[in-house]
């Protein structure tokens, strides 16, 4: 099989009816592995459908601009091998965040662009960076000096200005000087990037003196200039310039800090979801899970489910969040094991062992349940660890 073609594949336990029909999501195309099995557990589908629909969301925002897809962390944790062969016909590079994710896309994007945010962080690594046309983010002296000493960059690369996020970049005032610096290191010319600190609240001040501070540093150099992440790229027009950068919108959820704003046609890329593993009946006065931190008044119905804090679910959302079981809310009881949690499903009607349970995707914004971890959307999807198969469909 061809790289980067998926193979559908149905998957059934003896005298179960099928769970599922998907695809597996080897980059080369070949078999990911039966996963029926863990699908009894836990897993993560990722509708690649819906990922290209917001992608076509995002070009259609970008207009003239380029488009650039942030791919880091293992494509916020929805898998690269699937994720990235599924949005190459619609943009126009990528961006990761490490040499080594950079790596990981170049085995899949063979002709793409690649971004590497972080740059490098030891001159040994400009042979890798060259030899596989990653373009490195230049955002202190230091790697300033490595390519100057070392042979330069073969496949182009940007500077970063800090204009107030005072994370990486140069300064307002070194930036010239360090522009032309990297210019005579560089096969072909240099872009320009900066970041916003708080695109996710469009109408804070701060955005506004950013991107003027920014321009007033592109104005002097005639090359490509990026600024606009995905809220930006959402809701400040004037900074979308000649490269855009959209992340957690690709993956179908707000980037704004008020998650009833912006784009209403975002579709969930991620369903967590898992499967009841046993249900049994409460009396007055049980307790539930470690520390016996919850308790009955009434007699309750109880499901255990397949999932828990070692697959990536919150471990405080415990008495305080819930999942859907039969398209009803069922409040997270107790606390949440490594392994397993408990719901109440006693408004839930009629359930069994086997029914599906989620955690979040269609019927429950991913944005809802970080903010009941106190968290942001972004690390709730890059917590959902290694031992959930990631199942690719559409």
């Amino acid at each position: 099989m061809s790289r980067g073609v998926h193979a559908v594949r149905e998957f059934r336990l003896p005298g179960r009816r099928s769970f599922f029909r998907g695809v597996t999501s080897q980059s080369d195309g070949s078999s990911a592995g039966t996963v029926a099995e863990t699908w009894d557990r836990v897993r993560a589908t990722v509708d690649l459908g819906a990922l290209r629909r917001n992608a076509a969301l995002a070009r259609r925002l970008a207009g003239e601009a380029s488009l650039c897809a942030v791919v880091k962390s293992d494509a916020y944790g929805h898998g690269i091998r699937s994720v990235v062969p599924a949005l190459m016909p619609l943009v126009d590079s990528f961006a990761v965040a490490t040499l080594e994710e950079g790596e990981a896309v170049r085995a899949i994007a063979r002709e793409h662009a690649i971004v590497v945010f972080s740059g490098f962080n030891h001159p040994a690594q400009l042979p890798r960076f060259n030899s596989l046309r990653l373009q490195p983010v230049i955002h202190q002296p230091g790697q300033l000096s490595w390519l100057r000493d070392h042979g330069g960059a073969a496949a182009g690369c940007w500077l970063k200005v800090d204009t107030g996020m005072n994370r990486l970049g140069f300064s307002m005032e070194q930036a010239g000087s360090a522009f032309r610096a990297l210019a005579g290191c560089c096969d072909e010319k240099p872009g320009l990037m900066s970041h916003f600190a708080v695109a996710d609240t469009p109408d804070h001040p701060m955005n506004a003196e950013q991107l003027s501070r920014f321009l007033e540093v592109s104005r002097c150099f005639d090359t490509t200039c990026s600024m606009a992440n995905s809220a930006a790229l959402a809701s400040l027009v004037d900074s979308r310039l000649g490269m855009v950068r959209p992340g957690l919108m690709l993956y179908g959820i707000t980037p704004f800090a008020d998650p009833s704003r912006g784009p209403v046609e975002l579709s969930p890329v991620m369903r967590f979801e898992s499967r009841i593993a046993a249900v049994k009946d409460l009396s007055p006065g049980s307790t539930v899970g470690y520390g016996a931190t919850w308790h009955t008044e009434t007699v309750r119905h109880m499901a255990i489910v397949g999932a828990g804090y070692g697959d990536g679910y919150p471990r405080a959302i415990g008495n305080r969040g819930h999942a859907i079981v039969s398209g009803k809310q069922a409040p997270v009881i107790g606390r949440v094991s490594m392994d397993t949690l408990a719901l109440d499903v006693s408004e839930c009607g009629p359930v069994a062992v086997g029914d599906p349970v989620e955690f979040w995707g269609t019927h429950l914004n991913a944005a809802t349940v970080a903010a009941w971890d106190g968290t942001i959307p972004y690390e709730l999807l890059c917590r959902v660890s290694s031992r959930v198969p990631r199942v690719a469909v559409n």
